[in-house]
């Protein structure tokens, strides 16, 4: 019995580690611009922005905040975490970073479909942090779905089959006890309203 417990537990991490939001926003991010750039120099110009404002500066940051308090950095997991449990630190770095991000992607004339995959990845962020201010939202649920809903925008409405992860992943962070089924749930309800609404500001709600 002991055996099974440790093994399913095993598998829970694994899902968990593998399925991580912030490091799959980036390659999402990445894709689009190969997929979308018409030239080098655009795809250069995109991709820097991208790494720069979504991992440099945001991997300085934490990595400051971590040392300012007398704790080690070990993985880059350990920088997600720490933004988990921050939600403050997600404000300031999606006012200073993110939007940011937003202003130089749209001198550069991105396509839409990448400028609101950002926006709404900065959006879902943000309104998580919000609510992570006083009922504990899972992170990790709303961002996954978010980026199937902006998949499915992106390259077609047969990438919402990828929706079929997410009991595996409530599965996970249940059995990991690091949230309750009401907490996933509302992590998922954020993430589709933000995708929503963002698609109808930047107008591709209708032909979603």
């Amino acid at each position: 019995m002991e055996h099974k417990v440790t093994r399913s537990t095993y598998l829970a991490q694994a899902v968990s580690r593998y399925s991580n939001p912030p490091i799959l926003s980036v390659l999402v991010l990445l894709i689009i611009a190969c997929t979308s750039a018409d030239n080098v120099r655009e795809l250069v110009s995109w991709v820097t922005a991208i790494l720069l404002f979504f991992v440099l500066i945001p991997s300085v940051y934490v990595f400051l905040r971590i040392r300012s308090s007398g704790n080690r950095v070990k993985s880059v997991v350990k920088l997600t975490t720490f933004l988990k449990q921050h939600p403050g630190d997600i404000f300031i770095l999606g006012l200073l970073s993110g939007l940011t991000c937003v202003a130089i992607l749209s001198i550069l004339k991105v396509p839409t479909t990448l400028i609101s995959t950002v926006v709404a990845l900065l959006a879902v962020s943000m309104v998580t942090a919000l609510f992570n201010t006083f009922y504990r939202v899972s992170f990790h649920a709303a961002g996954i779905t978010i980026l199937i809903i902006m998949a499915a925008k992106s390259w077609g409405l047969v990438f919402l089959v990828l929706l079929a992860v997410l009991p595996l992943i409530f599965w996970a962070k249940y059995h990991l006890r690091e949230h309750t089924i009401p907490q996933l749930v509302i992590g998922i309800a954020v993430a589709v309203v933000v995708g929503l609404v963002t698609l109808f500001l930047f107008g591709q709600l209708a032909v979603f």
